[in-house]
């Protein structure tokens, strides 16, 4: 089943509106995938949820083929579509919509599988890829939500986003929240020189 998900998203993020998003393309959903294959390893969760989770991952972004504005009820659309086209049970596809649906920012997850893909999918804020990733979205923002800042706004907005944001698993809360944390204090750092 993985394979075939991961075969059609792939597919369809290199081909479609996607591969022109300098964050929210096939690298980052790769990079959710990972993520979530190495929370579930982390916190031992069973293959029949980790399976739930990476078709999740997997999909949690290809609404972003049809609109950049509530792209999630776009890739829930393309999820169920996908899963009922293969036989999946309700249950399974119920699961997977349903951690799809709690990505959306600010993150309201309502289950323990959809904290995993919540935190997943915000990981990087927790590593030194952070200024990175953060470059390419301000420069998505710029070019496809007509949304331009100066560097100090661009860093309070990173800074106000980091201290809001809670990580939902006991993982993210022991583990992820340190790298998080040190992030805070590399930005106040730049604020410094303001």
């Amino acid at each position: 089943m993985i394979k075939g998900v991961a075969t059609y998203c792939t597919d369809l993020l290199t081909t479609s509106k996607c591969k022109e998003l300098p964050f929210h393309n096939l690298q980052h959903t790769k990079e959710v995938v990972q993520n979530v294959k190495y929370l579930c390893a982390a916190m031992d969760i069973n293959e029949k949820d980790s399976e739930i989770l990476l078709v999740a991952a997997w999909f949690h972004d290809t609404g972003f083929s049809k609109t950049y504005k509530g792209h999630e009820d776009e890739s829930k659309g393309i999820a169920r579509k996908f899963l009922e086209q293969h036989k999946t049970d309700k249950d399974s596809i119920e699961k997977v919509l349903n951690c799809i649906e709690a990505t959306k920012m600010p993150q309201c997850p309502t289950t323990a599988l959809a904290e995993v893909l919540c935190d997943a999918d915000i990981f990087h804020i927790s590593n030194e890829h952070f200024y990175y990733r953060k470059l390419l979205l301000r420069r998505e923002w710029e070019v496809f939500c007509d949304n331009k800042v100066t560097d100090l706004e661009w860093h309070k907005l990173n800074l106000e986003f980091l201290k809001k944001h809670h990580f939902r698993t006991v993982y993210g809360k022991d583990i992820l929240e340190q790298g998080k944390q040190e992030n805070i204090e590399k930005v106040e750092r730049i604020l410094d020189y303001y």
